[in-house]
């Protein structure tokens, strides 16, 4: 009689081994649905300005000094754990060269949002009001004897308000398409005003040797801040870059698309490469804010 026993045996085990794989399969499956529901579940949250998907800010930013002495800017994100219920705050200030104390008075600008915090998105004049506060804060300490820009942008539920003081840049990347949202309060944009206005060429503007001269910024008297009046819809994929004009200076934004493929990191790391690859003579301190807005968890 032929033995059987260890065919038996061997089918046995066979079957215990195929269960086996097929028990773990069904659980890391099981497993990657839940996930995949619950993502859903998440991402299709109705935000409370007329619907949609939620976006997250996937946010970086970057550094650097130029051929000034000091790093005069400074920057501030406001906790992105509070972000559900307040928003984020993302800013950045560039402390004026050639005047007394920039790096000193831009981290005061930055602490003193950091105070303010939390701001209504609704009622943008009263955020602009914070902001004119800090500057007359500085004005009554330098009087006009040093300063600071200020850009910044708060994102609430799938739009953004803006704020700005000065000449730094909020640059808003759109399929493609780079627009500096604020206009720079500089002498060249008055000018530019001036001669379009009598039809003249506007190119006197541009050589202008006050011609980067700042009008307003963070401390002057009761400065005017520019401010959205009305909110921006957000979309997936924007790409919002707020920055001191030393990113600008070396960058042209018009080729600012170019290096907004990928996550906020890996933006943000070729854009630092772009300033330091194009080894400018006179290269201004540089800081840049960079947030996508993505509706992916994972």
């Amino acid at each position: 009689m032929v033995d059987l026993s260890y065919l038996v045996e061997s089918a046995r085990l066979w079957f215990f081994i195929g269960m086996t794989v097929i028990g773990t399969a069904f659980l890391v499956t099981l497993y990657f649905f839940i996930m995949y529901i619950l993502k859903v579940r998440k991402i299709r949250k109705v935000t409370s300005s007329g619907g949609g998907y939620l976006l997250y800010c996937d946010a970086a930013y970057f550094k650097g000094k130029g051929k000034r002495k000091n790093q005069e800017d400074s920057l501030y994100i406001s906790p992105i754990a509070d972000s559900a219920t307040n928003g984020t705050i993302f800013a950045v200030s560039d402390g004026m060269g050639g005047l007394a104390d920039g790096q000193v008075i831009s981290r005061y600008v930055t602490e003193r949002l950091a105070e303010e915090y939390p701001y209504s998105f609704e009622d943008t004049e009263a955020n602009a009001a914070k902001i004119r506060k800090i500057s007359d804060e500085v004005y009554e300490k330098y009087r006009l004897g040093g300063g600071a820009t200020l850009a910044m942008i708060h994102v609430y539920a799938n739009a953004m308000n803006f704020y700005s003081l000065g000449d730094s840049n909020i640059i808003l990347v759109r399929k493609g398409t780079a627009t500096v949202l604020n206009p720079k309060q500089n002498y060249i944009s008055y000018l530019v005003k001036k001669y379009a206005s009598a039809g003249e060429n506007t190119h006197e503007a541009y050589i202008n040797k006050s011609s980067k001269g700042l009008m307003d910024f963070v401390g002057n008297l009761n400065s005017k801040v520019i401010r959205t009046s009305s909110p921006i819809r957000l979309m997936e994929d924007d790409v919002i870059i707020i920055c001191s004009d030393g990113v600008t200076d070396a960058i042209p934004v018009v080729t600012v698309p170019r290096y907004t493929d990928g996550a906020a990191t890996a933006i943000a790391e070729k854009l630092k490469l772009r300033i330091r690859s194009a080894k400018r003579k006179r290269q201004d301190n540089y800081t840049a804010i960079v947030i996508k807005m993505d509706s992916s968890l994972f």
